[in-house]
C-alpha cells in the first residue's frame, strides 16, 4: 500500500512543472544515522530536489540489529545486513528551516544469528539469511544553516519490518519506530 502510494506521489511530482522554471535542481550528499529499538542503520545519503518543496532521498547503508528476545521466536537475535532505500520528503517552507513529511521504502539483505535456551542442554543456535522490506513514514525538522552549504535533518517515524524471503529458521519481524539525524552538503 505504502509502495503504491509512494509511486503515485513521486510520479505525479515528475509530471508537475518545476516551480522555479529555469533554475537548476539542487543535489546534496551526506550521511545518516538512524536508531530503532532493535538496532542502528548507518550510511551515505543523497538528496535530489525536484523543486524547492519536493525531495527524493536515496540511501545505502548497513543495518546492525540486536533484537534480544523481543521477537517471541528466539531467545536472542543479532545480525547485520546491507541495503538501501528510496524516499520522498515534502518541505513546508523550503527557503528556511522547515518541518517536513516523508515516506521511504528500504530493502535489507540480512544475516541474523539466533540462539535458544542458552546455557542449557537444549541450547540451539544458527543463522538465517533474509530479505527484509521496510516501508516507513516520517516527519521531522530540516535545518538550513545560513551562508553555508551544510544542512541538518532530525527525523522520527514509524515503519514495518516484513521478511519477504527467509532462508533458515524464522526470525522476528513487525512494527518499529525510528529516530534519525542526517547531515548534508550541497553539491549544486
Amino acid at each position: 500500500m505504502i509502495l503504491i502510494l509512494s509511486f503515485c506521489v513521486i510520479s505525479g511530482l515528475f509530471a508537475q512543472k518545476n516551480e522555479n522554471a529555469g533554475s537548476t535542481h539542487k543535489k546534496q550528499a551526506g550521511v545518516e544515522v538512524q536508531w530503532y529499538p532493535a538496532g542502528w542503520i548507518v550510511g551515505p545519503v543523497f538528496n535530489y530536489f525536484i523543486n524547492p518543496k519536493h525531495v527524493l532521498n536515496f540511501r545505502a547503508g548497513v543495518n546492525m540489529a540486536n533484537r534480544h528476545d523481543w521477537s517471541g521466536l528466539n531467545d536472542d537475535e543479532q545480525g547485520t545486513g546491507f541495503g538501501g532505500s528510496i524516499g520522498y520528503r515534502f518541505l513546508f517552507t523550503p527557503k528556511r528551516n522547515s518541518f517536513f513529511l516523508g515516506a521511504r521504502i528500504d530493502l535489507w539483505n540480512m544475516k541474523i544469528n539466533w540462539e535458544n535456551d542458552p546455557g542449557t542442554v537444549q541450547e540451539t543456535s544458527g543463522s538465517t539469511r533474509l530479505l527484509v522490506l521496510q516501508p516507513s513514514v516520517e516527519m521531522g525538522y530540516w535545518i538550513n544553516f545560513k551562508n553555508s552549504k551544510w544542512d541538518m535533518l532530525l527525523s522520527g517515524g514509524i515503519g514495518q519490518e516484513i521478511n519477504i524471503k527467509t532462508n533458515g529458521k524464522e526470525v522476528g519481524q513487525g512494527g518499529m519506530w525510528l529516530l534519525g539525524i542526517s547531515t548534508y552538503y550541497t553539491l549544486k
